[in-house]
């Protein structure tokens, strides 16, 4: 079984939207937040270059609950190097982000390079071509509703044409 690697791309916190509030402020660098997920609560540390934006839009109040539209996490930013985005608590995230996987399957190649990741229950994302049509033509159509019966008849099917699928945990 393959590791989940987070590459911190933030489409997750992007997609769950604003899953985590603010309670309480300690400093400009410590905060207790609860978790609408699970209504967990629990501390947070920001990350040293994030933690004046962060204060700032605390003292300036927290726009969810004025009504506004959906938006990513508040901790979610831009990354200061400017590859991306970046989790401003990543190292004090909650459980649910830290259980998050946005994939659960890596394939990969002949030379065991990962060449496709598998979300949801049966998307592919790939820029093998050969992988793609494969996936389309044979494992899209395969019923998910039995997670080992899936993935034992997805390996297979891959493993007939020189690839090797990953659980990933």
């Amino acid at each position: 079984m393959a590791t989940f690697e987070c590459d911190r791309c933030g489409k997750c916190c992007v997609s769950l939207g604003a899953l985590i509030r603010i309670e309480r402020q300690f400093n400009d660098r410590d905060y207790y937040c609860r978790c609408k997920i699970d209504n967990s609560l629990f501390p947070v540390h920001v990350d040293p270059e994030y933690c004046d934006e962060i204060a700032d839009e605390f003292l300036a109040g927290d726009p969810l609950q004025a009504g506004a539209e959906k938006k990513p996490c508040r901790f979610l930013r831009q990354d200061p190097s400017g590859n991306g985005t970046a989790c401003a608590i990543y190292a004090s995230r909650p459980k649910v982000c830290r259980d998050f996987r946005c994939y659960h399957m890596l394939i990969r190649n002949r030379e065991g390079a990962v060449c496709g990741k598998v979300i949801g229950k049966n998307t592919l994302r790939t820029e093998d071509a050969v992988l793609e049509k494969l996936w389309n033509g044979q494992v899209a159509a395969i019923p998910y509703g039995n997670t080992a019966a899936w993935l034992q008849k997805v390996t297979g099917i891959l493993a007939d044409h020189g690839y090797r699928a990953d659980a990933v945990g």
